[in-house]
């Protein structure tokens, strides 16, 4: 069984005699990556600062390592653990005397904290920086500096708190998914407190999405992706489609779906293993965009799968790979991959929007 490193048990906090945070059980455990989502607002900072012990809960227990945090061991257990902020916090020395900061904070030598300190700086491409002062850097720099310091010390866990906002796109692109290999290579831990939901699948394994102080839901990233619990983990997730239906059939383990809106519009699902349909419920049901596919009116699709004519109304390059926007009358609009050698694409073109009865999701919650 996986050790936890944190762990919360009916952790409570307040701010001018309100709950902010009410969180009955959470855990990080060793080499697992959690992204903490949500609106401004929802709690993520404030679960991230009683992570790192910077804050004592107002109720309940933080445990680091097997260890009850308490006022009188907190400083002894935040050497298992290393925060970035989305401000770095450097102080007015070089740039090497900040990387090593953390190493020499736990007592190592100079020369060693110095020489550890600049495999980490030329890891994030900063060690030609080593001798400028600090504050004279940009913001990316500053940032990088910063997460060369946190790993430096070899944590236990990384709380990371927004810290790639002052990063370029394509910096953060290649550097999240090698700061994931990373983590795994080390396993340490790692919780990132972000806005970004591109930032959160390309770094974190696993999702917890936040609203109003309480975990709504959690668990592996795609998973949620494909079957979120409720439509508003659905909307705070930023699935595209989420339409409301009323089933109109079921032959065996699928539904004929009849769609809210647009008359004519029907798809088939699968039904979820414990769910109990009849003919006229209404349900809500959600799609991930990528698991559609846009074909030529006339063309073949793959056999089974549902098929609803649209329009192109975006055409787009991404470094993944070309995608389209597609809007169908069923009000379902897909980022469909397509191969550009067999066809180029224009706005306006008819298209046939293909995806699978499996990926259509009946959420749980009918609201």
């Amino acid at each position: 069984m996986t050790s936890a490193i944190i762990q919360f048990s009916g952790v409570i906090a307040r701010a001018a005699g309100q709950v902010i945070l009410d969180v009955p059980e959470f855990v990080v455990a060793a080499g697992e990556t959690i992204a903490l989502i949500g609106p401004n607002g929802a709690g993520k900072s404030t679960l991230l600062h009683l992570a790192a012990l910077l804050r004592p809960p107002d109720a309940g227990i933080v445990t680091i390592n097997e260890t009850i945090a308490t006022g009188k061991n907190a400083a002894a257990l935040r050497r298992s653990l290393s925060v970035v902020f989305q401000e770095p916090i450097l102080f007015d020395a070089s740039v090497m005397a900040n990387a090593a900061a953390g190493l020499r904070f736990q007592g190592e030598p100079r020369a060693v904290a110095e020489r550890r300190a600049g495999l980490w700086l030329e890891w994030f491409g900063v060690q030609g920086l080593a001798d400028r002062k600090a504050r004279s850097l940009s913001g990316g720099e500053a940032s990088r500096v910063a997460l060369a310091r946190a790993f430096s010390t070899d944590p236990a866990v990384l709380l990371l708190d927004e810290p790639f906002s002052a990063l370029d796109a394509p910096t953060r692109a290649s550097l999240l998914p090698a700061l994931r290999a990373m983590l795994n290579d080390t396993r340490a831990a790692a919780l990132l407190v972000t806005h970004d939901l591109h930032e959160a699948f390309a770094f974190a394994d696993r999702i917890a999405v936040m609203e109003m102080g309480h975990i709504i839901a959690r668990g592996d990233a795609q998973e949620l992706i494909a079957r979120p619990p409720t439509r508003r983990v659905a909307e705070l997730l930023g699935i595209e489609t989420i339409l409301r239906a009323r089933v109109a059939g079921i032959e065996g383990r699928e539904t004929r779906l009849e769609i809210d809106g647009a008359r004519g519009a029907s798809l088939r699902a699968s039904i979820p293993a414990g769910t109990l349909l009849r003919p006229g419920d209404h349900v809500t049901v959600t799609l991930p965009a990528g698991a559609t596919r846009a074909f030529r009116p006339g063309s073949n699709g793959p056999r089974g799968a549902n098929a609803l004519p649209g329009r192109v109304t975006g055409v787009m390059a991404r470094p993944s790979g070309a995608q389209l926007v597609v809007a169908t009358p069923a009000h379902i609009v897909a980022l469909a991959a397509w191969d550009v050698c067999e066809t180029r694409w224009a706005i306006g073109d008819c298209a046939i929007v293909s995806f699978p009865p499996a990926d259509v999701h009946i959420v749980p919650d009918p609201t």
